[in-house]
């Protein structure tokens, strides 16, 4: 059975499950590695990469990497640069500027280059063709000024991504982004919200009434009371006050404030 967007039924399950394990896996500087595992699954590729370079000090903060065989690697602030020459063929490779900032879809090399035009690249001869890559889907996400964040899917030989393996990358970008946010927050120890939680918070902090938030959000004031109730069991405190006094200057919304950098 295919279903809405031309994806089968089963692959949104899986895309389902991926989001609902990622939540419950155990987070790293990247994304929970059940989210990659689960990615593998519904993508057929030779590796998968979660990266994120800082091209204000030519530098990787982290490179997240599953292999085809399932084995794992996270380096975090690799020591080794990036040189020069990599940096400017870089900027000069069209999918690297083409999705910039922050690319709203998911992209492939193959609609930017034949796979003769890519072999002639600079950056590919020099660098890629080592690992033989022929085609490459990947999607920005948010992060700060100055750096890029990307998942990517590596393909080594065969045909290139397909319009469908575009729409699973697509359809899960936005949430790779929450589970990023879900991870860090996690690691830091700062209570998790969900989304409308957080919206719940931060109009609180501005001094709305429960009624004043309920209008603001088109839900009732019985709900606003429920999240608010949820916010207190899940930080330990008792009131609106000491929530937003506890939560906002540790971190702002993660869902409030988002960079557009790609």
């Amino acid at each position: 059975m295919v279903a809405a967007g031309g994806l089968a039924e089963r692959d949104l399950r899986r895309l389902i499950a991926v989001v609902e394990d990622g939540r419950r896996d155990e987070p790293t500087a990247g994304v929970p590695w059940a989210v990659l595992d689960g990615l593998a699954a519904l993508i057929d590729c030779d590796e998968l990469s979660w990266v994120e370079l800082d091209l204000t000090r030519s530098h990787r903060p982290i490179q997240q990497d599953r292999a085809e065989d399932g084995s794992r690697v996270l380096d975090i602030d690799l020591d080794e640069p990036l040189d020069e020459a990599y940096w400017k063929h870089y900027r000069a490779f069209r999918p690297c500027s083409a999705a910039a900032p922050c690319g709203h879809s998911a992209l492939r090399w193959s609609e930017f280059y034949t796979l003769r035009e890519l072999r002639n690249t600079a950056l590919h001869t020099e660098y890629f063709a080592n690992f033989g890559t022929t085609d490459c889907l990947f999607a920005g996400l948010p992060t700060a000024a100055g750096h890029t964040r990307r998942v990517l899917c590596w393909r080594e030989g065969g045909a290139p991504f397909s319009d469908r393996d575009s729409l699973v990358l697509e359809l899960l970008r936005p949430h790779l982004a929450e589970l990023h946010r879900d991870a860090q927050l996690r690691l830091s120890g700062i209570p998790q919200l969900t989304r409308r939680e957080w919206e719940v918070l931060r109009l609180a902090a501005d001094g709305n009434s429960n009624a004043e938030i309920a209008r603001l959000l088109f839900i009732s004031t019985g709900t606003v009371r429920k999240h608010l109730e949820h916010i207190f069991d899940r930080t330990g405190v008792h009131s609106r006050g000491a929530a937003v006094a506890l939560m906002m200057p540790r971190l702002q919304s993660p869902w409030g404030q988002q960079d557009d950098g790609d």
